[in-house]
């Protein structure tokens, strides 16, 4: 008789071994640029998946999201005085790429022929906010740096790299990030100078107070002889498709020429507060957790150095909408494994009927986290939605949220008769639980379980 299988849908994984980051740690972290090669024997990210992030990128530019993160440029010739100059389009329709080019290579075809021969780049931000499988991969990669040196909270974003450029479009510059970059495709070759190369030069000199080494900054190059000095001092790391490299916030850098398209992602972060509190009071905000603070199935709360700063926010009445708006970005954020930007949502789903199995998964569990004013807020990768139960309901939501993150298939219509069995008429909307699971499968929280046969 045939039998159904239990198991989760397979994930791509850049999860590495304790061992290698126990040695990174110990050797490596902050301390200069290294090349790590072929570390992973399958899930590397691929040019098919940038390409299906980048036709997401310009199909929603050209609905209208023109604030979207991304960025092209266009590389003219180099002359006697100095390096060729970059140009950036403000108009960005005709250079993004559409569907009908078919992959990374007709893209770069059409525009070659636009362009009339000159080299570009196109540099996408939040990547992991536009691929699936782009943000499984820098999540699960991100687990191994939680676990050797604790959770990062400023700046974990991937970045995206593609084009045919001889350098960098924004020249030499240091960020304020420690850097791992995926070369995805071709070869990439990268300059390199320690913090201390550039700072009697007149651009950085104002702005080189110990600071410096975790703040973005740029040199200017001013004709040939200078880019021959500055180049004489650099050193240079290579890396294949499959590599990554890795460089601390204090190193200068820049790519250099290499044949044909290239294509890269770099995952960057720093300990710091996160992005989301730009805008919020000044506190004295945590910019480190230990990995054992992160989202799990059963018994979560906020971690006690973020609800100290919360509680900092003041008591009264008049702040509480601030400390629950600041309370729900916080479980938003750390629900999304502290990157800052959540997957893309799924799209083209039918509704939840009674007789679908659903499934979440365990390693990214679904909390409920009380907020003042008797609300609770929901959250899972990055997303959440703030709801007002009872009392005896939220127990029930707290139940169904743990059911769900077990990594157990389980239908819908029992999770909608355990959830309602008992409950007072009033306590919780009728079509409330649907609409949660449905909400929850479009952030990825839960799929339809479709089981397998098995002789």
């Amino acid at each position: 008789m045939a039998r159904a299988s239990t198991a989760l849908p397979v994930e791509p994984s850049l999860a590495l071994p304790k061992a290698f980051w126990k040695r990174f740690a110990r050797e490596h972290w902050d301390v200069g640029p290294t090349l790590f090669p072929s570390l992973f024997p399958r899930h590397f990210p691929s040019p098919a998946e940038v390409f299906e992030a980048l036709v997401d990128v310009g199909t929603r530019y050209r609905q209208g999201e023109v604030m979207l993160p991304v960025r092209f440029y266009v590389e003219h010739e180099a002359t006697a005085e100095g390096p060729p100059e970059v140009f950036a389009a403000v108009a960005m329709s005709r250079y993004l790429p559409l569907a009908e080019d078919g992959d990374v290579d007709g893209y770069a075809r059409r525009m070659e022929h636009l362009l009339h021969g000159r080299r570009f780049g196109l540099v996408l931000s939040n990547t992991q906010s536009h691929h699936w499988s782009h943000w499984l991969q820098m999540r699960t990669f991100l687990s191994g740096v939680h676990g050797a040196l604790g959770v990062p909270l400023g700046g974990a974003d991937s970045a995206l790299f593609l084009g045919n450029y001889r350098h960098t479009p924004f020249g030499i510059h240091k960020d304020d990030l420690h850097v791992f970059y995926f070369v995805i495709r071709g070869r990439r070759r990268m300059s390199f100078w320690p913090l201390e190369a550039m700072r009697s030069r007149p651009e950085v000199a104002p702005h080189a107070d110990p600071g410096l080494k975790d703040r973005p900054h740029g040199v200017v190059l001013r004709d040939a002889e200078d880019t021959r000095q500055v180049m004489a001092q650099a050193s240079f790391l290579e890396a294949g498709a499959g590599d990554i490299m890795y460089w601390p916030s204090s190193y200068w850098h820049r790519s250099e020429p290499s044949e044909g398209l290239t294509i890269a992602a770099s995952l960057g972060f720093n300990f710091r507060a996160p992005m989301f509190l730009d805008r919020a009071p000044e506190q004295p905000w945590p910019q480190r957790l230990s990995h054992g603070e992160l989202p799990r199935v059963e018994g979560w709360a906020l971690p006690r150095s973020v609800r100290d700063a919360l509680g900092k926010q003041g008591r009264g009445q008049g702040l509480r909408t601030t400390r629950n708006t600041l309370t729900e970005g916080w479980v938003r954020f750390l629900t999304n494994g502290a990157l800052d930007g959540p997957p893309p949502e799924a799209r083209g789903l039918s509704p939840l009927t009674p007789e679908d199995t659903v499934v979440g998964s365990p390693a990214r569990p679904i909390v409920t986290v009380p907020l003042e004013g008797g609300q609770v807020v929901v959250a899972a990768n990055g997303f959440s939605r703030t709801l007002r139960p009872s009392p005896v309901a939220l127990r029930r939501l707290e139940a169904l949220t743990e059911t769900l993150s077990s990594g157990r298939p389980v239908s819908v219509g029992t999770l909608e008769e355990d959830f309602f069995r008992r409950l007072p008429p009033r306590a919780f909307p009728r079509a409330g639980v649907r609409s949660l699971l449905d909400e929850l499968a479009r952030w990825r929280a839960v799929w339809r379980h479709e089981p397998v046969a098995r002789r």
